[in-house]
């Protein structure tokens, strides 16, 4: 009988916690930004339940103008590529510039989302490739 019970407060508690959330993974995933080591992680970034995701991209770390020509999304396995405006892709040292790409596979609002970029741009007259993650909650 004593274990009846003990047994049924750890299945009260245990849904208590299913309740409040613990168990969702959702819950743990923060905004993170890996990668990048060429021009640093995105200062900022969103993705819409729609599809659309806004990026941040600041010069961090190049000591010369950068000029942003295009970006591969991969998100669940579907890659996307994206033109850049030059205008919108060029980055002195220390600039920053919002780019927004539309038409990634739609997410629920409220789940988690792992985005891969390959950011490919030209530097003192050389072409380069940047790759990094960002990661986050749909809004």
């Amino acid at each position: 009988m004593t274990y009846g019970w003990a047994i049924l407060i750890v299945i009260i508690v245990a849904a208590a916690l299913y309740a409040l959330g613990v168990f969702n993974p959702a819950t743990f995933t923060g905004r993170t930004a890996t990668g990048f080591q060429t021009i640093g992680a995105p200062t900022d970034w969103d993705l819409s339940s729609g599809g659309i995701l806004t990026l941040k991209l600041t010069n961090n770390k190049l000591p010369n103008t950068l000029t942003i020509s295009n970006i591969a999304v991969t998100v669940s396995g579907n890659i996307t590529q994206y033109i850049i405006n030059s205008t919108v892709g060029s980055l002195a040292p220390g600039a920053s510039s919002t780019i927004v790409l539309s038409g990634i596979p739609p997410q629920a609002s409220g789940s988690t989302y792992s985005i891969k970029l390959n950011v490919l741009f030209n530097a003192g007259g050389l072409d380069h490739t940047d790759t990094g993650t960002v990661t986050g909650t749909a809004s």
